[in-house]
């Protein structure tokens, strides 16, 4: 088995890929994993290759063959699709350390180097630009596990941009949002495993009405991305077996807005200003902060 997911190394080896390999990775993230689960045959079908070129591609992976490429598609489908109940009946909670607070977190640093080492400073960057123009307008979106994340990116950009907004599916659908969506919008989808039918049909309209489709989601990717530009990988280990952590998450989320922060600069800092003499005074009306 190889260090990484098939689809995480696939995406680490875009820039050293033929054409030929291209178009089988192209066609192996947009229907992933399912499309490497064919016949060899039928794989180097679909994307219009010979089988030849199907065994160099799996080659530059670091796989042995075939077999090995389709053995770890299948484990990462089974665990794709495992639910918080499943991964619990196979592990030993009453398996008890000295220190719970050490072991999370040492397990929280290792899953922060780990993604550190699978987010691409290209596609990082890229996206700090798309997130940082003001011509652009940013919409966010998450699922049942990742929502707050949606809601945290949203809020923190709003004190330093305008042009942000919830997609909240508590309050109104993302359907309503989607009416209006145009090629200058941006849509920031969190989609962590089990992943979320309205999150990835949001991101393929965003995707066919021409806006840009920022997938941030974990080591087995949501279908949304065959919708994405960009997909920002973290990864999820956490002591507490049953659940994904959100904390690469979270870093990844910060290290956006960070971006961000320092891309606008002076027009960042007039905007919070602004924000703080709205709600220190102006807007809410003399001494309003000092009330108890």
């Amino acid at each position: 088995m190889p260090e990484f997911l098939v689809g995480e190394l696939v995406r680490q080896r875009m820039g050293t890929l033929s054409a030929s390999e291209l178009r089988l990775a192209r066609v192996l993230l947009a229907s992933y994993p399912v499309a490497g689960l064919e016949s060899l045959t039928r794989f180097a079908e679909r994307a219009g290759v010979s089988p030849a070129t199907v065994t160099r591609f799996i080659a530059k992976l670091g796989l042995r063959g075939y077999p090995e490429f389709q053995d770890s598609l299948r484990q990462e489908l089974q665990e794709r699709l495992s639910s918080p109940l499943a991964r619990y009946e196979l592990t030993s909670p009453g398996a008890s350390s000295d220190s719970v607070l050490h072991d999370s977190f040492s397990t929280f640093e290792h899953s922060l180097r780990a993604s550190r080492d699978m987010v691409s400073e290209h596609e990082f960057e890229s996206v700090v630009d798309l997130l940082a123009d003001p011509r652009r307008r940013v919409l966010t979106l998450g699922g049942r596990v990742s929502a707050f994340l949606a809601r945290y990116l949203a809020s923190q950009l709003h004190l330093i941009r305008g042009g942000v907004e919830l997609i909240d599916p508590e309050r109104s659908g993302p359907a309503d949002h989607l009416a209006d969506l145009g090629r200058r919008d941006v849509l920031v989808a969190f989609d962590y495993r089990r992943y979320q039918r309205d999150t990835i049909t949001s991101a393929r309209v965003a995707a066919a009405r021409g806006s840009t489709v920022v997938l941030v989601t974990d080591p087995w990717l949501s279908p949304a991305a065959a919708s994405a530009r960009f997909v920002l990988v973290t990864g999820v280990q956490t002591t507490v077996a049953p659940f994904d952590s959100m904390v690469s998450a979270v870093a990844l989320t910060e290290a956006l807005i960070a971006g961000v922060l320092a891309r606008l600069g002076e027009r960042a800092h007039a905007r919070m200003r602004h924000l703080d003499e709205l709600r220190g005074g102006g807007l809410y009306g003399e001494g309003t902060e000092n009330r108890g």
